[in-house]
């Protein structure tokens, strides 16, 4: 009879540590703290382990140590301006600390989310204790946008300050026409070669990082924490509603996005289609420029919210018709998808590159503001194809169990060199 998969021993000590500040909970944070949330209730013990922060004090304070999952925070002293980058050096200060903490919490795996110092330090503190290493790459499409006259000393520093930050080298592989790009894929490149086995959320970032020489790559999408309780649509009653959900910036490619909407509107009769813009970023004034322009024209049904909690981002998913998705070559696995999916919306989208799920439940439209804004003004017309898309993300949303997350986990930890129980007869 064959072996069915490993399960990891119901307390398996895992530390899941990422960089960044759990206060802005963008795609990266979102999927570190849902993986934990996921992991803790498969019957692991689990420790994050990240800076302190607002959101990891009140963490602290609503859940003692001993809860599951349990809260590990670095004091940080600097913040990264413009990135909310928390500043945490790989110092012998800050490895005795971890080495203590994962002694005391008797930890077996390390599981890391970024690439900056406190996760070089993780990692050198998991090779002391011969702990396995588990690395989630969130990103290996880096985008500076620099313009090329700079691209030779923004390079430079972005290679100086990894070594300082990391105390190990950016990795000098060429990985992008642009010497910035390549100098920031670097460092998830140098990141991922450190460790026993690489998560992936997407199969094009995997065979992206397998070109570039990294072995063990295993693809396992981002999750929720919870399985879908969403009913799929009907029908589509009054305005086709849409929700864009990310990061105010130009990889995401939102004014493009509010330009087509704008050219959709144009087209249809006042108020078919209402467009909500969820997120903030550097580009928050110019998409709120385009979204409300002067002048005699009518005001476009856009409305632009800011940043919003992760609740208040579902229930608004919740009350749309679909959630829009117009980054293009940027994004690995959008976590947007899981919270879409989770909620039986479909999403329309421009990037073929991105399958997990999408291929099976998501809307492709072309990419250019012409063709989005073609696409938007068949669905208004066309509301049948929105609720047989519903009812597709809802067959899809399976990918994104919480089940088969830990499932595909256990093995990747397994794989690593986590213990495991004896497989069951």
């Amino acid at each position: 009879m064959p072996s069915r998969t490993p399960r990891a021993t119901p307390d398996l000590k895992v530390a899941l540590v990422c960089d960044y500040s759990l206060d802005y909970l963008g795609g990266a944070q979102s999927a570190f703290l849902d993986e934990a949330r996921i992991l803790a209730a498969d019957g692991a013990r689990v420790t994050v382990v990240a800076p302190r922060t607002k959101a990891s004090r009140r963490s602290a304070a609503a859940h003692p140590a001993t809860e599951n999952p349990a809260m590990l925070d670095v004091d940080v002293r600097r913040v990264l301006p413009g990135l909310d980058l928390p500043l945490l050096r790989n110092r012998p200060q800050l490895r005795r600390r971890l080495r203590e903490e994962f002694t005391a919490r008797g930890i077996q795996v390390v599981h890391v989310h970024s690439e900056f110092g406190l996760t070089a330090a993780a990692i050198d503190v998991a090779r002391e204790l011969g702990l396995p290493v588990v690395h989630t790459v969130h990103t290996f499409f880096w985008q500076a946008r620099m313009p090329a006259v700079f691209e030779p000393i923004a390079a430079l520093i972005t290679r100086t300050f990894a070594r300082c930050v990391r105390s190990h080298p950016v990795s000098g592989t060429a990985l992008a026409p642009s010497a910035t790009d390549s100098a920031l894929r670097g460092m998830t490149l140098s990141t991922a070669e450190r460790a026993d086995v690489v998560v992936s959320p997407s199969a094009h970032q995997a065979d992206r990082l397998r070109a570039a020489g990294v072995r063990r790559v295993a693809v396992i999408p981002n999750a929720a924490p919870e399985a879908t309780q969403a009913e799929p649509l009907t029908s589509v009653e009054g305005p086709v509603r849409l929700v864009w959900v990310g990061r105010l910036a130009p990889e995401k490619r939102v004014l493009e996005f509010v330009r087509a909407a704008r050219t959709a509107q144009a087209l249809l009769r006042p108020g078919a289609l209402s467009i909500e813009i969820i997120g903030d970023g550097p580009l928050r004034r110019a998409v709120e420029d385009a979204a409300d322009p002067a002048g005699p024209e009518p005001r476009p049904d856009i409305l632009v919210t800011g940043r919003l909690s992760r609740d208040e981002v579902r229930a608004r998913v919740r009350r749309a018709h679909l959630v829009a998705l117009t980054s293009l070559g940027f994004d690995n696995q959008p976590v947007v998808v899981v919270e879409a999916f989770t909620e039986a919306r479909s999403v329309v989208y421009v990037d073929a590159d991105l399958r997990e799920g999408l291929s099976e439940g998501g809307i492709l439209v072309p990419s250019d503001v012409p063709g989005m804004a073609e696409a938007l003004v068949r669905l208004v017309r066309q509301p049948s194809d929105i609720v047989d898309a519903s009812r597709r993300a809802h067959r899809a949303a399976a990918v994104f169990s919480p089940a088969h997350h830990a499932e595909l986990l256990r093995r990747v930890y397994a794989d690593a060199g986590a213990p495991v129980a004896a497989p069951a007869r």
